[in-house]
Order: structure tokens, then sequence, then C-alpha cells
């Protein structure tokens, strides 16, 4: 399909890390761009897609060394980069005929959703690497609701996990610690990117609420963090 008149072909969404930090994902580390840049030589990146994979469940103690990244949902009405037509991006049966912010569509392509100006979200299917517009909010890998300050992507862990984050590690304001301690956060998600790494929970932030995201404290990566997981229930 042709690019409309006036735009110029997408790149392939990358992922970059102004955060550092499904996406996922970035803040600032105590002291932290060292950190944060050898989060990124690492080739730390987030993203997230729809498809699923069962785990089994594991029971897991208490265990330190965890890397927590964050993802949230962007919204186009704070990207004002070049306008770019997604025709040829169009996933099977969609007819997208707007053009989105260049900045816009690469948050997209890391975060896996984002809400458009007229109230719907548009969406990157990692799979088929191509673009959708839903007027459901954003889903987790078993098509229900990402929940904010509640979700996690992981995928080394079984779907339900129950995560309690006892310490933040190093790096997060004591305000933002202090919430991401007392969430009762539970996985739900998968990061198609990044997540490798048996110990990296990405944990879903929300929709975006201003347009210095990566300033806010709530934008972070933090290493060392202390987590308890306790598997989901046996279902009768």
């Amino acid at each position: 399909m042709a690019t409309p008149h006036g735009t110029t072909p997408l790149p392939e969404p990358s992922a970059p890390r102004p955060r550092a930090g499904r996406t996922r994902t970035a803040a600032r580390l105590a002291g932290g761009l060292l950190t944060v840049l050898a989060l990124l030589g690492a080739g730390l990146q987030l993203g997230h897609r729809l498809n699923t994979l069962d785990l089994p469940a594991v029971n897991r103690p208490t265990q330190d060394g965890y890397t927590l990244t964050v993802y949230f949902t962007p919204g186009q009405a704070y990207y004002h980069g070049p306008q770019h037509g997604i025709h040829d991006r169009a996933c099977a049966g969609q007819n997208l005929p707007d053009t989105y912010p260049a900045d816009f569509l690469d948050r997209v392509g890391l975060e896996g959703f984002g809400k458009t100006v007229h109230g719907d979200y548009l969406g990157w299917d990692f799979t088929q690497h191509c673009y959708f517009v839903t007027d459901r909010a954003p889903v987790g890998s078993h098509e229900n609701p990402l929940v904010p300050w509640q979700s996690v992507a992981a995928n080394q862990l079984s779907p339900g996990t129950r995560l309690r984050i006892l310490d933040c590690g190093q790096g997060l304001s004591p305000d933002t610690c202090a919430r991401v301690k007392s969430a009762n956060w539970h996985v739900d998600d998968l990061c198609s990117i990044g997540c490798d790494d048996a110990k990296h929970l990405d944990l879903y932030i929300g929709e975006q609420t201003g347009a210095d995201i990566d300033d806010q404290d709530s934008y972070f990566v933090t290493t060392n963090a202390v987590v308890q997981a306790d598997a989901p229930a046996a279902a009768n």
C-alpha cells in the first residue's frame, strides 16, 4: 500500500531508551547515568506483544538482584514530530487513513499501545509487525486489561504470579519507592524484547499524563531490587 502523499516512509519502530527504561522504560539511577548506559549497552529494550506463553507455576522465595523497569501508554497529544502515514504498515483488515507524529509511533513501537487524539488506541503487533486501531484500552498477553501500578510483564514467571517489591534497589526517590513497595503487583503480560533475564520485571504505570514523562520519578530503571514472588493459586 502506497505511502500517503506528502509523507515519508516510516522506518521499523525502534526502541530508543532515553530513560534508560516493557518498553519497558527510564529514569535516573542514583548517580544513574553510568548504570543506565550499562543497561543500554547490554541491549535492554522494552516492548510488548499480544501473543501468549503459558509457563508452569513456580513458587519462588524472596530474591535479590532484580532489575525493575517501567512501561506506559503514550499519548499522541504529547508528541509533535514529523507526520508519517502508516497505510503500508496496517494489519490485515485495518484502514488507517491518519498520519501520526514519528516520535509517537516510535513510542507505540516500544510500548505496544498509544492513545490517539481521537480517544482510541493505536497498537503495534510485535509478531506481525503492523499497526492496528482499537477502542479497547491496552491489554496484556491474555487479552486482559492492563492495570496501572498492578500489571507486570515478565517472561520467566507464570501468569497470575503475585509480586511484592521489598527493596527498590538503587535510584528511586523515596516517594516512588514507597509507591512501588505498597503496590499489589501481578504478572499478566509478556515482554517481547529485553526481559529474557529471569530477574527482570517490567511494571505498568498507566497512561501518559504529561509531555515530560522521561523526567518523572515514576519513569525509572533500577537494579538490585528485592522481590518476593508467590505462585498463583491452583484453579478449582
